[in-house]
């Protein structure tokens, strides 16, 4: 699933510029809403290509044609406190309160 708020590229790593959302083509009567993109080309297509994709990224194109998107995975990192280890969701929950920390980790993930 696309989140159009995010930033967006191509598996191939092209940006996505979205130039509309909801767009509908006239003439489809039980057509689904669509995004109109603008994906940057590459060495071997200099001026990019406009396509559409339905709203959940699913390409509106023929097959062989299509370049799947996605959202750009955002790198981050921080450092976690790990207070208690706990056997249920709701014991955690219940002792949120508590603060001597048991281990102090860093860690990276994606977005």
């Amino acid at each position: 699933m696309i989140d159009w708020t995010k930033p967006i590229e191509t598996t191939d790593g092209r940006k996505v510029t979205v130039l509309m959302l909801n767009a509908v083509h006239e003439g489809y009567q039980h057509a689904k809403p669509l995004a109109v993109v603008k994906i940057e080309g590459d060495h071997r297509d200099k001026l990019g290509r406009y396509s559409t994709y339905l709203m959940d990224g699913t390409s509106w194109a023929a097959e062989g044609t299509v370049l799947q998107i996605r959202n750009v995975l955002v790198k981050r990192e921080g450092w976690v406190n790990i207070y208690h280890v706990h056997e249920t969701e709701a014991a955690a929950i219940q002792c949120r309160s508590q603060h001597e920390g048991v281990v102090t980790r860093f860690v990276r993930w994606e977005e």
